[in-house]
Parts: structure tokens; C-alpha cells; sequence
């Protein structure tokens, strides 16, 4: 199972609610994937965020509905399409991790509250017990906490409305929608899913317009391995 892509996507069905004044902001979660124990998000707004793993030299922006990987190639650093910098990279990283071969949610069956709190990140949650469907078809159960915090749901609608689509428009990835409508509709978001996902930390720190810029124009794959072995 790819554990990068479905935390993200099980990260991104908190809550769709539009925010008019959407907050800049950075949160940190955790992954059950060991070779990738952290992710940090970072936003501007629900159109422009920044996904970054730890120990790689590369890193995902999602602008205006497009996810673009960046990376330093030949010691110069370049954007390209997502699929095409995960082939680039290799199968062991995790950029080439997020493709279609993911699991996700595609629908919620049942969502019961426990009664039990939890606190994670410093914020306030229930407990659920969800039980739901994957792109697969099978069945399954996990324990959630969710919050209807603000700043969670800000970053939920950027993380959703902005990085999950646009992942998914780049790599094949989706049929998670059924799942996003029945949290929306509860206007809850999540802090932790199971053992796949946990808030680690949150903050509405201000982002600089330079963390979300591309350092060239998107390049074609082909061209630049021409331009790198000189033909």
C-alpha cells in the first residue's frame, strides 16, 4: 500500500468548508511509512501550498490546481511534472511513491462518535470509529479523531481543496470524493487517522511568497535528459 499518498488523502477529507480569508499556515504529520516518518505542509492560500519530505532533495507544489515536483538535477534546481519527477528520481523515493497504485478512502459506511477525547497537536478531539471502503473494495475499520478546529479545518481545506486534488490530477489518483462529502457535511477534520496519519504540529505562521516559487520554468523530461548527456 502506498502510505504516503493515502495519508495525504486521508489528511485531505477533513473538510472542504471555502474560507474567504483563508490563513497562511504550516502543519507536520506523520505517516505509518517508515522510511518516511514526517510530511511538512505549508500554505497561502487553498490554491498555493508546499509539500516537503524529510532527507529528499525535492519537493511538491501545488499552484492553481497543478502539482509541480521540484528537484536539483545536474546540481541546478528545476521544476517538472509530478509523474515525470517521480520517474526521474526512481522507485525508492518517495515522490515516486505517489502514483496510482495508491489505496484510498472512496467511501465512509458508518462514522460513530466514541464520547472519548483526545488531544493531538495541542488540539482538542474526539475519538470515531470509521468504518470504510478503499479504491479496492474492501472493508475497513480504524479509529479517527477529529476536530472541528478552525485552523485544522484551514488546513484541511488547503491541504484538500489545493494539494490532494492536484496530486491526484497528476498522478492518476482519486475516487476519494464520496468520503470528503460525508466529513464535509459533519464539518469535522482530522488529527489523527488510524496508525497512517497524526498531526504532529500546527501553527498560522506567516509563509513567504519565496517558499512557493518555481526556480524555472516546468521542464520536459526528455529535454532535459538530452541537455544533461550533451546531445
Amino acid at each position: 500500500m502506498n502510505s504516503l499518498i493515502r495519508s495525504i488523502l486521508l489528511a485531505g477529507l477533513g473538510t472542504a468548508v471555502a474560507s474567504a480569508a483563508l490563513a497562511d499556515g504550516q502543519a507536520r504529520f506523520k505517516t505509518a511509512d517508515p522510511s518516511l516518518p514526517s510530511l511538512m505542509f505549508s500554505w497561502q492560500t487553498a490554491e498555493r501550498s508546499r509539500l516537503d519530505t524529510p532527507n529528499e532533495t525535492a519537493h511538491v507544489l501545488a499552484i492553481d490546481g497543478r502539482a509541480w515536483g521540484v528537484a536539483k538535477v545536474a546540481g541546478h534546481p528545476v521544476s517538472m511534472d509530478l509523474d515525470q519527477l517521480a520517474k526521474l528520481l526512481g522507485q525508492h523515493t518517495a515522490l515516486a511513491r505517489l502514483g496510482p497504485d495508491a489505496v484510498v478512502p472512496s467511501q465512509i459506511t458508518s462514522l460513530e462518535a466514541t464520547g472519548q477525547r483526545e488531544t493531538v497537536a495541542g488540539v482538542d478531539g474526539e475519538r470515531y470509529r470509521v468504518s470504510w471502503v478503499d479504491s479496492e473494495g474492501n472493508a475497513r475499520i480504524d479509529e479517527a479523531v477529529l476536530t472541528d478546529d478552525p485552523l485544522v479545518r484551514e488546513m484541511q481545506d488547503a491541504l484538500l481543496g489545493g494539494m490532494t486534488r492536484a496530486i491526484a490530477s497528476g498522478t492518476g489518483v482519486s475516487g476519494h470524493e464520496a468520503a470528503e462529502q460525508e466529513l464535509t457535511r459533519r464539518g469535522l477534520a482530522v488529527l489523527r487517522f488510524g496508525d497512517d496519519f497524526r498531526l504532529e504540529s500546527i501553527s498560522d505562521a506567516r509563509q513567504p511568497d519565496a517558499r512557493f516559487a518555481m526556480p524555472s520554468q516546468p521542464l520536459d523530461l526528455q529535454q532535459l535528459m538530452r541537455g544533461v548527456m550533451g546531445n
